[in-house]
């Protein structure tokens, strides 16, 4: 009987946090201070943290920044997205900020003039790092546990981090990031082996190459097994005493067996490349470092060049904390994407302009009328997720979704060419109102909507031209494959000498669009 009340009772906190960050965005917006929530995590995401030499006793062998390492870390696991719902909250219910924080990040935001409830992130700060210690620990019993287990024979191999299903197939012509890779000219082309984490997708064979699901790390076998189990119950105990007077220690558990498992694996069953996407930019797991010290490439690539950071008429807003990033290899679509890359980062690496890298594909295929113009837009969130993702300002919101493919779909049905639309992605993150928007527009009889598991590529190559919303990849992908490609921006706002339109063409207003699905007619007509 105490089940409902209690259901009650949190469905009403829940609500009343949601309505306090409502009150929280609407009143930075009024004052004009949207961008302040970035601001911040880049202040934090700057700040040293003092006295890290002690965490260095998790990776002896380790020669990297354990400092940079932690702030990475800790921006990925307590800064994006909670903190702005803490942030957002706190000035929405008036109250001072609650977060769990290291010290030096407390005594930041206080310096920059932020209330912060200090005995309260104190304590979550410890409590989080307990519960990450604690995560660590079941975590980590479970990869003993695949240890344990008979292990596959991989030879030569490498491994994809943070895949999805659609990311794999069997059919070697769809454009997924595998297949991609296997047409890479800087592949490693003695592998017997690629391997990923997918869960759901059987072993398979592709031509010569086994696709394997097996676990991220090295395997171990006999005296070295030994040794590691050794060695986590060693840091088990160490990390829970230390964590009482460091939390760090708490959250660095796993990543210490993960260091460790790397260091007592032989050279030969590292992979030769691990590879690393976009989705976790800014840390890089500290076993990398010596991965990367046996012989092993660590390479990063981006699946898409969205930066979401747009020029408005007053100059660039801040940006993403892009300086944490120190990856050693990147493969970057073109010279924009690769100058993007080497104007932040500090570490000299290496930049590998490899154009379009495909990322997934469905395989489904499509047939498309052959006057059609593609159209793609990303799909805007609900507006409560919309305000936690901390977006400097609303660019990537309904209404300007809508104009979007509201003046397309005019101009196009004045000129009789069909409008092939293709979604972004389809969440329960949406915004109500563009779901609706998009069924209204399947009524439109030069309508096309295209399922968004559809790789663009495909509806690219079909089309006559293509037009983007500012500043999604797929303008870049058009541009690569030889059609007309252009930004459309509905608002004004866009600068046309924004750098993160990569030198595509930047269209404001209806009536430049009009002029320019003119040029494209006349050449529909003269074919």
């Amino acid at each position: 009987m105490y089940i409902p009340l209690i259901t009650k009772l949190i469905k009403k906190k829940h609500f009343s946090k949601i309505r306090s960050i409502n009150r929280g965005y609407t009143q930075l917006k009024n004052e004009s201070k949207l961008e302040l929530l970035r601001q911040l995590r880049v202040i934090l995401s700057k700040t040293k943290l003092t006295n890290t030499s002690p965490l260095k006793s998790f990776f002896r062998q380790g020669n990297f920044d354990i400092e940079l390492s932690i702030r990475q870390y800790l921006y990925l696991k307590i800064l994006e997205p909670s903190f702005n719902k803490s942030f957002l909250h706190s000035i929405g219910s008036n109250q001072s900020l609650s977060h769990p924080l290291p010290k030096e990040w407390r005594d930041a935001l206080i310096t920059h003039g932020i209330e912060v409830n200090n005995t309260k992130s104190a304590l979550l700060w410890h409590s989080h790092g307990l519960l990450l210690w604690g995560w660590g620990v079941l975590s980590e019993l479970k990869s003993i546990y695949f240890l344990l287990k008979q292990q596959p024979n991989l030879g030569k191999y490498i491994y994809f981090h943070n895949l999805i299903d659609n990311n794999i197939s069997t059919n070697p012509n769809r454009h997924n990031i595998v297949n991609w890779y296997l047409r890479w000219k800087n592949r490693n082309i003695e592998i017997n082996s690629i391997c990923h984490s997918v869960s759901d997708i059987s072993d398979f064979k592709l031509g010569k190459v086994n696709i394997v699901q097996t676990d991220e790390l090295p395997k171990l076998m006999r005296t070295k097994l030994l040794k590691y189990i050794c060695f986590f119950i060693y840091e088990v105990i160490y990390s829970f005493i230390c964590l009482f007077f460091k939390p760090a220690f708490g959250f660095l558990l796993r990543e210490s067996m993960k260091f460790k498992r790397v260091d007592l694996a032989n050279d030969v069953d590292l992979a030769r490349d691990y590879l690393f996407n976009s989705s976790s930019p800014y840390y890089r797991p500290i076993w990398t470092y010596m991965a990367e010290d046996k012989g092993s490439r660590i390479l990063f690539y981006d699946y898409s060049t969205t930066k979401i950071n747009i020029k408005s008429k007053n100059g660039y807003l801040t940006q993403e904390p892009w300086h944490l990033m120190n990856w050693p290899h990147y493969l970057v679509w073109d010279e924009f994407h690769a100058h993007s890359i080497s104007s932040f980062n500090q570490c000299n690496p290496v930049i590998e302009n490899v154009g379009h890298i495909w990322f997934s594909s469905s395989g489904k295929k499509i047939e498309i009328p052959p006057e059609s113009i593609a159209v793609f837009d990303t799909t805007p969130f609900r507006p409560v997720e919309f305000m936690t993702k901390g977006y400097p300002e609303e660019y990537e919101i309904f209404k300007i979704h809508n104009q979007f493919l509201s003046d397309i779909l005019s101009v196009l049905q004045s000129m009789g060419i069909n409008m092939v639309h293709k979604q972004k992605r389809i969440t329960k993150d949406n915004h109500k109102s563009y779901i609706r928007r998009i069924r209204q527009l399947n009524k439109e009889l030069n309508y096309i909507n295209i399922e968004p598991s559809i790789d663009p590529l495909q509806v690219i190559q079909k089309t006559k031209a293509c037009i983007s919303i500012s500043f999604t990849s797929t303008a870049m992908i058009a541009n690569q494959e030889g059609k007309p490609s252009v930004f459309y921006d509905p608002t004004d706002i866009i600068q046309k000498d924004d750098r993160e339109a990569h030198g595509i063409p930047v269209l404001n207003g209806i009536d430049e669009l009009k002029v320019w699905i003119e040029s494209i007619k006349n050449n529909i007509d003269y074919e």
